[in-house]
Parts: C-alpha cells; sequence; structure tokens
C-alpha cells in the first residue's frame, strides 16, 4: 500500500513539474506565440525565432504594414525608413535566420492573403543557391502556422511543452537587459531590422586598420561552393513574382553585395549559373560584385552587408542622384539577359572609386590666443596661429568645412587635393578678435565648437561671480557666419563644467556617464543637453549644429548613438594618433575624428610632419 502511495505521490509532483513548466511557458513566452501572454519582449522573441514572432508580430497589427522586405539574413541591412523615403509606403523587414526560399515563397503567399501589399522586396544571397533549406531544425526555425499552414493548437503546443531552460534564460536576460542591444534582444521589432545601433557608430578608418581590428570577421567557412541549390532557388523567385503578378505587387528582386572573402570561393562559371538563372524567371538587380566587394569596410562581416551599403543599393536602384554611388554599381537584368561574373569583377577593379573614393584630412585644433598670456596647452600668441596660417598657405594646403566633408561623405563631392580642418573649441572671444582676421584674408575655412551655456559671456563663469575668459555673442557670430568662412559646432550646452565653480556635486566635465549613472538617465541628460544647445544655437541665429566635439574628446559608445539619434552626423575626439580616413558612401567614416591640439613650441617642420603623414 505505501509503495502505491509513494508512486501515486511520484505521479502529481510529475504531473505538478510538467503543469507550472506549461504554465511558466505560456506566462514567460520566450518564443512570442502566445498573443496573450503578459511578458511580450518581441525583441527577444524575434532574436531567438524571427520567422514565428515576426508573423505574429505584424499579424496583430493589421493594416499598418502595406510593404515587405523578404529573404534570409542577406536582405537584414535593407531598411523600412530608406525604401520608404523613395517608394513611400509603410515597410516592415520579414528576414529572418536561414537561406530557404521555400520559406521566402510561403511567407510571401501570407503576405498576399492579408490583404493589399503594395510592394515585395525580394533579398537574395549566395545562401540561396546553397542552403539545406531545413525549416525544422529546432525551435529558433520553426514558422509560424499562418504560413507553414500547421495546425495552430499543433503549433503551439510545441512551444507549451518546450524546455523550461527558454523560459529561465528570458527572466536572467530580464534582469540585465539595457537600452543598448545584447546577444538576446538584436532586434528591432518595429521596424524588424537588426538593431545596429552600436555597429553604425563604431570608428571606421582606413582599411587597413579596420582589418587588423576586424579581420577575423571575414573568414569564411562555407560548406558547399558548387552552389547545388540554383534551380530550386529559381524556382522559389518564379513563384514569387507569379504571384505578386496576380496580386498587382510590385516585386523588386536583388542580389545583395557579396563581400570579396565570400565571392573567391566561386568559380566564374558557379556564378554565372546562378545569374542565369534568376534571369531566366524574373528581372533582377546584381549588385553581387560591385567596387564594396572590395572593401570590407562596407560589410559587418563576411556575409552581411552594413545597413549604408544597403542604403546604396537603394539609392541606385531608385536612381537617386543626389548619392555618392561608385562607377560600375549593380546592373539591371531584364528577364532573358544577364551578367558576366569575369566582366563584374574587372568593371569593379578598375572602378575610379577604389582610387577616389576616400580621402584622409588632417584636423587641427586651437583653443585661446592671447598676446598678452604666455603660451600653454589652451592658449597661443596670436603671431603663432597666423604664422602657422601662413604656413599651411605656402605649402598648398587648402582648410574646408565640416559641410564639405559631409558632402564628400554623402554625395561623393571632390575634395581639394591636400584638404586640412581647423578647429577651436570653447567658443573664446579671441577667435573673432585674432583668429578671425587672419582666416578672412587668407580665405581659410574654420570651425568653432561653442559651449552653448557660455555664448555671450564676457566676464563671469555662467550666473556666478568666478571671471572666465570672454566668450563671443551676438556681434561676432553675426559677422563670422555672414563671412561665409566661419561655422559653429557644438561642444555642448553644459557638459564641459569647471567643478570648482559648479555648486552641484559630481560637475560634469565632460561627456562620459557620471559614476553610478544608470544608463537611462545619461541618455536623458545627453539628449536633454543637445536639446538646450539646439535651442540656444536658435537664438543665436546659428544654424542647428551637425558636429559635436567633445569636450576633453572623452565620450562612450552610447554617446555616439545617443547622438546620431539627435541629428549630429560628425564628432569629433582629440585623438591625434587617429588617420581620418572618411569614404564616400560609409557614413560611419564621420565618427570619432581624430584632431591634433597644436601645442606651444611646435616648430614648423612637426606641424608639416603631423600633417603629410594625414593627408592624402
Amino acid at each position: 500500500m505505501r509503495g502505491k502511495k509513494w508512486l501515486l505521490t511520484v505521479v502529481c509532483a510529475l504531473l505538478l513539474v510538467g503543469v507550472v513548466c506549461v504554465l511558466g511557458n505560456w506566462l514567460i513566452d520566450p518564443f512570442g506565440v502566445f498573443e496573450t501572454s503578459p511578458l511580450q519582449w518581441d525583441s527577444y522573441a524575434q532574436t531567438l525565432n524571427p520567422r514565428g514572432s515576426k508573423v505574429r508580430y505584424i499579424s496583430e497589427r493589421p493594416g499598418e504594414y502595406d510593404s515587405f522586405v523578404v529573404g534570409s539574413s542577406s536582405a537584414a541591412s535593407y531598411l523600412p525608413e530608406t525604401l520608404e523615403r523613395y517608394y513611400g509606403g509603410s515597410f516592415y523587414n520579414m528576414f529572418h535566420y536561414g537561406a530557404d526560399t521555400d520559406y521566402d515563397r510561403e511567407l510571401v503567399r501570407y503576405l498576399l492573403e492579408q490583404g493589399e501589399v503594395k510592394r515585395i522586396v525580394l533579398v537574395l544571397g549566395l545562401s540561396d543557391a546553397y542552403a539545406l533549406h531545413s525549416k525544422t531544425e529546432g525551435l529558433t526555425a520553426v514558422p509560424d502556422y499562418r504560413v507553414s499552414g500547421e495546425n495552430e493548437a499543433a503549433y503551439k503546443l510545441r512551444f507549451l511543452f518546450a524546455s523550461p531552460s527558454f523560459a529561465m534564460e528570458k527572466l536572467s536576460s530580464l534582469r540585465k537587459d539595457t537600452e543598448m542591444p545584447q546577444t538576446f534582444d538584436v532586434f528591432l521589432p518595429e521596424s524588424g531590422t537588426y538593431d545596429k545601433r552600436l555597429r553604425d557608430v563604431e570608428s571606421i578608418g582606413s582599411l587597413q586598420d579596420y582589418l587588423t581590428l576586424h579581420g577575423e570577421d571575414y573568414l569564411s567557412d562555407t560548406a558547399d561552393t558548387t552552389l547545388p541549390d540554383i534551380e530550386r532557388c529559381a524556382g522559389n523567385v518564379a513563384a514569387i513574382r507569379e504571384m505578386c503578378e496576380e496580386a498587382g505587387t510590385e516585386l523588386t528582386v536583388i542580389l545583395t553585395p557579396f563581400c570579396r572573402e565570400q565571392i573567391e570561393q566561386y568559380d566564374n562559371a558557379a556564378l554565372n549559373a546562378f545569374y542565369q538563372a534568376l534571369s531566366d524567371v524574373t528581372d533582377y538587380w546584381n549588385f553581387s560584385i560591385t567596387p564594396l566587394t572590395y572593401d570590407e569596410r562596407f560589410f559587418y562581416d563576411v556575409t552581411h552587408t552594413r545597413n549604408a551599403a544597403a542604403d546604396l543599393v537603394v539609392a541606385r536602384i531608385a536612381g537617386d542622384e543626389s548619392v555618392g554611388l561608385p562607377d560600375a554599381f549593380g546592373a539591371y537584368c531584364r528577364q532573358g539577359e544577364s551578367t558576366d561574373a569575369a566582366q563584374l569583377k574587372k568593371a569593379a577593379g578598375e572602378s575610379a572609386y577604389l582610387q577616389n573614393g576616400s580621402a584622409t584630412v588632417p584636423i587641427l585644433l586651437y583653443h585661446h590666443l592671447d598676446p598678452d598670456q604666455p603660451e600653454s596647452e589652451t592658449t597661443l600668441h596670436p603671431e603663432t596661429f597666423e604664422r602657422q596660417m601662413r604656413l599651411l598657405k605656402e605649402q598648398g594646403y587648402t582648410p574646408i568645412s565640416f559641410d564639405e566633408l559631409i558632402a564628400f561623405v554623402e554625395q561623393g563631392t571632390p575634395l581639394p587635393e591636400k584638404p586640412v580642418m581647423i578647429t577651436f573649441d570653447d567658443g573664446y572671444t579671441s577667435n573673432a578678435v585674432y583668429a578671425y582676421p587672419v582666416l578672412r584674408e587668407l580665405g581659410f575655412h574654420a570651425s568653432i565648437f561653442a559651449i552653448g551655456c557660455s555664448i555671450g559671456h564676457d566676464r563671469y563663469y555662467k550666473d556666478t561671480q568666478y571671471s572666465l575668459t570672454p566668450h563671443f555673442g551676438q556681434d561676432e557670430i553675426t559677422e563670422m557666419l555672414d563671412s561665409g568662412l566661419i561655422s559653429i559646432g557644438s561642444h555642448t550646452y553644459d557638459m564641459h563644467q569647471w567643478p570648482p565653480y559648479e555648486t552641484v556635486k559630481p560637475a560634469r566635465e565632460n561627456m562620459l556617464p557620471l559614476p553610478g549613472e544608470s544608463e537611462t538617465e545619461y541618455i536623458d541628460a545627453v539628449q536633454t543637453d543637445a536639446a538646450r544647445e539646439a535651442e540656444t544655437f536658435a537664438a543665436f541665429g546659428i544654424p542647428a549644429p551637425d558636429v559635436i566635439a567633445f569636450p576633453e574628446g572623452a565620450h562612450a559608445d552610447l554617446t555616439d548613438v545617443v547622438l546620431r539619434e539627435c541629428g549630429y552626423k560628425v564628432t569629433l575626439t582629440t585623438d591625434e594618433s587617429r588617420v581620418n580616413t572618411v569614404v564616400v558612401g560609409l557614413p560611419q567614416t564621420l565618427i570619432d575624428l581624430g584632431r591634433m591640439t597644436v601645442l606651444p613650441g611646435m616648430t614648423d617642420e612637426q606641424l608639416l610632419q603631423y600633417l603629410n603623414e594625414r593627408a592624402n
């Protein structure tokens, strides 16, 4: 009898554990399957399984999206905001893990059945021609029942009875979650794209320096280089084209850019077979081999293009001539026509873009000029400054503005042969009194980075009785801006404080987070400061700033992320070792540019050596 009671107790305990696990899987819902789950976390669910959770996400928002990006992770960088700028509509990126055009076909079928779809952008990669097309490899690849046709109950039961480790991992991740992406939440659920905010503010310089840091990301171990699934891929593309034609939906097919380390694994015959198979069934854009192929900076790793590279692809398709595009960038292949891999490689290698698509630009940093004070790290005699400016003129250097630098990166507008940039930090009156007349005489551009709360303060530090070095005000601002030679950028509104004069402790001397400051508090502080700087600039008739010089050169990765969201395109440090290599089409190369502080006692030879080592 005791044995039966013991057995009954064990069975009841097991049942109770099972019920708890099932209830936990529903309540915590790590895969984002259950619409009624109280703990929905879309970024986390899409990271675990984008196939299932994205379909559930858009199904809960009927009519919100009318256009879609479809494909494997090759499609990840095609941003809805970029596509909407050219095509209108409301895009969602449905990309998924693992190349699987069988799934793409069924996903398009589902999307077209839900209502009017204006446009489908189908993005293909090389993996679509060699993938194994495994649809059910664990819960991370299970498609939503609405796409697969599986019974809803059967679909959800597999997640109800999933290992409780998934739910426990989600709870653990919730405790570790921050504003910035981590390995467990790499998606932006409102767009369906990867959260590349941190990757898109990483400092990128010369190709050689970039590969020194990231070269291992471009090693490839592709399992099959014979492209065995070409016909299967082409058949699915044909089916997608037919469905779109029947629905009156515009279809754009893109063969996305490939990195050199990926393309070099395939001989031209295999690539041509893929090109021809696609051409047999549809019109498409071929960007597989372009000048970008031979510049790893346009790729996050060997198989993923940067968002910036995909932006260039979309601009080319849309015919946007305002964007700086390489020569031989993209071929439109009408059905029945094709391209040749050898010719694409030749055109890419001979493109002037490889020689002219980048520039190195040294940046000089000055502060205060004063004829009556000893020279120091932040103060030089006006004669020293004038001598150095005339030296630049004699040596053929051309000071450029940040507008010109941005135009080079965004539009490919050429820079002069020996560009240099002249900058001043803090916004001292001496910049207008001593530097501006010299710059005006020589026709030199310069940029002054002003502390917003100090503009117009010529006697006292803020609202205190502490004296300070005078900062320029409205009269100087108007005269300098009207000349067209001087631009004024941000040195923050009030994140360059002088601790002895501050009543609130700790003082914020630079843009680093304060000790103990939470991520949310820091983001709010940077956003608030940027807004106050913009308001102050507007009050003084200064154009809204899109360039900022970090006080003391100090910042965190999060600083760049927040500033980019605030509209800043260029950020400047005080790292004089940095070689500022900027690249047409890569806005990331405008981030964390280095500057050399011109110090007392620097000889003309030393100055020229610095410039010559960092000039084109």
